[in-house]
């Protein structure tokens, strides 16, 4: 899939004034000063307190639906005179193709003669279970534990409920699902169903010298995103909550990749590139499932004049260099009319990064902002990890 992406590098490298390094920050700490406003500490008020109060939810993903056509299938493959090439293909499988002769839902076929043979023919079947549902689940159980914050349930463990309770699990009834969950004291449920898979043929174009060097360029890297089978797929994710068993969030999410560039017909291309292009796409949900399994913690001890920070989160809940980490202001407001006390919660806009000093429970943040923001944050101060952000440029090209 990525055979030409040296040219997009290409492209990048040519444009490298633009280009921002997302290294993470180095830091050596102890190297800082503790000066006398590093020791300043935070008063919280006692209607905020709960705020500093964290739990680990327990998630279990379950497999999801395929509602494609791509399902098993059965190929037949012809040699003949022991050569290694396939002569002849036939297959039984769909979602939506557009091709060489190839066009329609469910049902391809490809073929391809050589008349020169030998008796020496070859026939064999073999079987493809592309097992789409469980490929989702595994996507998303892998980004959701990358995630860190959360308990993932695994596969074994909810087996084990399965056959301990003798409970038939039914995917597409979401009351079972739900009960399923009681059973096995688990507080969210990720579900959801791939959707659709479509493969379009898109023909090799000759390019045109546009005499600009830099419109040639443009041209081949253009030529090498869409040339060949373009495979997009999409899937939907919800996560349930078990006490509720209400869909407390429902998201689609989209991808695409390239199948190879022969014009016949391969199922096992277009499946594999299904695959990929599902796999990038779920890193579409970060954003969503970072925000509600957020995490967070305070911080421990200012250096430099508040210019780095140790916080109480670190490898362990899910921390990785070059994170960013919100910190956050509490007051506490008298409601008008009730005369009840409530906690107001402010973001203080500073930048702060994970640096490569990063431990199992703790790691220290590089603080940049102005100086009144910066004077906000003391020791004490709430920290929780920003939300990641979802698939990035290439992922939506290639």
């Amino acid at each position: 899939m990525k055979r030409y992406l040296f040219q997009f590098f290409l492209l990048i490298g040519l444009s490298a004034p633009f280009v921002v390094s997302c290294a993470p920050p180095k830091l050596d700490p102890l190297s800082m000063q503790i000066r006398q406003k590093d020791r300043e500490q935070v008063v919280i008020p006692e209607a905020c307190k709960s705020q500093y109060k964290s739990k680990t939810y327990r998630v279990a993903v379950v497999p999801f639906l395929n509602n494609t056509t791509y399902a098993e299938m059965t190929a037949r493959n012809t040699q003949i005179g022991g050569q290694a090439n396939i002569r002849r293909r036939e297959v039984g499988g769909g979602g939506v193709i557009v091709g060489p002769g190839v066009a329609g839902m469910g049902y391809a076929e490809a073929s391809n003669t050589d008349i020169n043979y030998s008796n020496n023919i070859n026939t064999f079947m073999r079987q493809i279970a592309p097992k789409l549902g469980e490929f989702a689940q595994s996507a998303v159980e892998n980004t959701i534990v990358n995630l860190g914050g959360v308990d993932v349930f695994t596969r074994s463990q909810m087996q084990n409920v399965l056959n301990e309770q003798n409970f038939q699990m039914n995917l597409t009834d979401q009351n079972t699902i739900v009960q399923f969950g009681k059973l096995a004291g688990i507080d969210y449920i990720i579900t959801g169903s791939v959707d659709y898979i479509n493969a379009e043929y898109i023909p090799k174009a000759k390019l045109k010298d546009t005499g600009n060097v830099w419109l040639n360029l443009t041209q081949v890297v253009a030529k090498s995103m869409t040339e060949g089978w373009n495979v997009t797929t999409e899937m939907t994710i919800q996560m349930i909550d078990v006490a509720t068993g209400q869909v407390v969030v429902s998201k689609k999410v989209r991808g695409r990749e390239l199948g190879g560039t022969h014009p016949g017909f391969n199922p096992e291309l277009v499946i594999s590139a299904a695959k990929k292009a599902m796999g990038e796409s779920v890193a579409d949900i970060k954003p969503v499932f970072s925000k509600r399994f957020s995490v967070h913690g305070y911080i421990n001890q200012l250096r430099g004049g508040k210019s780095a920070a140790l916080i109480s989160i670190g490898r362990s809940d899910g921390i990785k260099p070059g994170d960013h980490v919100e910190a956050y202001q509490f007051e506490a407001i008298k409601d008008f009319m009730s005369g009840q006390v409530q906690c107001y919660k402010s973001t203080i806009p500073v930048i702060m990064t994970v640096t490569s000093q990063i431990n199992e429970n703790s790691a220290w943040v590089i603080i940049k902002g102005d100086e009144s923001a910066k004077s906000r944050i003391k020791v004490g101060t709430l920290v929780e990890r920003a939300s990641y952000k979802g698939q990035g440029l290439m992922d939506k090209l290639y």
